[in-house]
């Protein structure tokens, strides 16, 4: 695992649940993500829309630094744009560090398919930060990996969301299959409760 650094790089994430899943909030999306991604400091992001929870949707990004994402947030035109969001959708913020970064392949905006990783770990969290790399390395070598990160909550150091990406469903799909892979995802469940979400760019629909 590379260095960690929590000053110069965090990622808010953002975790949308439509009211009416008959009404997703797709649009407003869209646009709050251009929005967000035209303030200084922002560095990368990307929308998701869950696949198999209808009207659930994540948002990621990256800023260059916590005074970055402050101004952005504090920022007066922020709130209409989310007030239009969270007409249609309930929200939950979080912030996190990156704890496992490794050269991607492909940037998470090419992505394909994402899969994300939602853990809570009670105790030895450098032994599940070592699994999650031993996840990440049954990944690296087949056709189609993007990526990976390993986020850390700022607020609960329990709770970790790995992101993983593909470059094609098909390679997705084939890599989450193999021994190799739910070998690895199974010792997971040694030090975490453990959430696996499968999810489309919103960009690319």
């Amino acid at each position: 695992m590379p260095p960690r650094d929590l000053v110069s790089r965090v990622t808010a994430l953002q975790h949308f649940t439509a009211a009416d899943a008959d009404l997703a909030p797709a649009a407003g999306l869209r646009a709050y993500a251009r929005h967000r991604e035209d303030l200084r400091g922002f560095d990368d992001g990307i929308t998701l829309r869950l696949i198999g929870r209808p009207g659930g949707y994540v948002r990621l990004e990256q800023w260059r630094g916590m005074n970055a994402l402050l101004k952005a947030t504090h920022d007066d035109s922020f709130l209409p744009h989310l007030s239009s969001v969270t007409a249609l959708a309930t929200v939950r913020h979080e912030l996190a560090v990156s704890v496992g970064r490794m050269p991607a392949a492909a940037p998470l905006t090419d992505a394909a398919r994402v899969v994300l990783v939602r853990a809570v770990v009670e105790s030895e969290p450098a032994r599940f930060e070592m699994d999650f790399g031993a996840l990440v390395g049954s990944c690296v070598t087949a056709g189609g990996y993007g990526g990976s990160d390993l986020l850390r909550s700022v607020v609960d150091p329990r709770a970790y969301t790995g992101v993983l990406w593909w470059q094609d469903p098909e390679s997705c799909d084939r890599i989450l299959a193999t021994s190799a892979y739910l070998d690895r995802r199974t010792k997971l469940t040694g030090t975490a409760e453990v959430t696996e979400l499968h999810a489309l760019p919103l960009e690319s629909e």
